[in-house]
């Protein structure tokens, strides 16, 4: 996982270079105005962007994802994603997912805990679990982009 803030000009410092390409491109976006839903950010390139409201972490599952990596960024609101730094046992995860490329489970092991203000990201690899849209203080509307990055696009 990584994790860093569009506001910074150093936020590209030690990312992939694909990650800086896809959040440099973000930065030049009217984020507040994007209209929701899926829409291309670059060829092979998607972001779902979505205004939904934060509840408690308690009852969520956490997802997995084998070909796709999620760069998760905050427009507006607050936002607590819990995430593991383990590599996931996956008997404890439902059967996956290939035309959705998820996998779920109530389970994440070693697990701990972000919070995304706005402009803040973070990036989930393959095999990263992670249980986004969490109340920080009480259940709160955001707005969101998730951008979904082919992992083969990390060799580009």
């Amino acid at each position: 996982m990584l994790f860093g803030h569009l506001s910074r000009d150093d936020y590209a410092v030690g990312l992939p270079p694909i990650f800086a390409q896809l959040c440099g491109k973000l930065k030049t976006l009217d984020l507040a105005n994007l209209p929701l839903g899926w829409q291309d950010l670059e060829e092979g390139v998607k972001m779902n962007v979505m205004e939904l409201e934060s509840t408690p972490a308690e009852g969520k599952a956490a997802e997995i994802h084998r070909k796709m990596i999620d760069i998760h960024v905050l427009i507006s609101g607050e936002e607590m994603i819990e995430y593991g730094l383990q590599t996931p046992d996956l008997s404890l995860y439902n059967e996956y997912n290939e035309q959705d490329d998820y996998q779920i489970s109530d389970i994440i092991e070693d697990k701990n805990q972000l919070v995304l203000t706005p402009n803040a990201f973070a990036i989930f690899l393959p095999y990263e679990p992670h249980k986004p849209v969490n109340s920080v203080t009480g259940n709160k509307k955001l707005r969101k982009i998730v951008v979904k990055v082919p992992v083969e696009f990390l060799n580009k």
